[in-house]
């Protein structure tokens, strides 16, 4: 009788295989984009760790009006065509120093040509191009563990801001982000 070994399963691996199990039938053709987004650590915090009451402020977007408290975070300037590909319902995962900090869904997107954000709540975020986060919850994930869900190598760094390639999303977001914070909930 021959033996298999089973391979080890370290934390980052079991993350990947738990957000694949949650969802093992579906493994391509998820429609939802995700979106990696490096951060600005004080401009996170004004704008997604905390929300904003947009009724404090009466020089904010119209596309913000009626909006009550929200939070929200910018694309740069150099990344206009992936900013575009964002729609509502879509994933975006926070990264800052190799580890993942946060989850949430895109809301509204919009172009906020008045610069209203970098003059009102950023102080180290110049960008017109905002979006808001629907249901944020912080996390603490190291980046080889995302990347094994998406097969990246363990040593790679995503770039500031970045849509993940449609043949790397083997799992519906849902999944993906209930594993974050599955890991996040374990482990911290």
């Amino acid at each position: 009788m021959v033996s298999r070994a089973r391979p080890i399963q370290t934390k980052s691996r079991r993350l990947a295989s738990r957000a694949y199990l949650m969802n093992p039938k579906q493994s391509l053709g998820v429609s939802s984009n995700i979106f990696l987004v490096g951060i600005e650590a004080d401009d996170f915090d004004a704008t997604v760790r905390t929300a904003v009451d947009i009724d404090d402020s009466s020089e904010h977007p119209d596309e913000l009006s009626d909006m009550g408290s929200i939070q929200f975070y910018g694309a740069p300037e150099s990344k206009r065509d992936t900013f575009e590909k964002m729609t509502e319902g879509d994933l975006v995962l926070f990264h800052q120093n190799g580890e993942y900090v946060g989850t949430g869904w895109i809301g509204t997107t919009f172009e906020d040509s008045d610069l209203w954000a970098n003059s009102t709540v950023w102080s180290n975020t110049s960008t017109p191009l905002i979006y808001t986060i629907e249901d944020f919850i912080p996390v603490a994930v190291p980046a080889s563990a995302v990347n094994r869900i998406f097969d990246y190598a363990d040593g790679y760094s995503p770039p500031k801001f970045m849509r993940v390639a449609s043949k790397r999303v083997t799992n519906r977001p849902k999944a993906i982000s209930k594993a974050l914070q599955q890991y996040s909930e374990k482990h911290h």
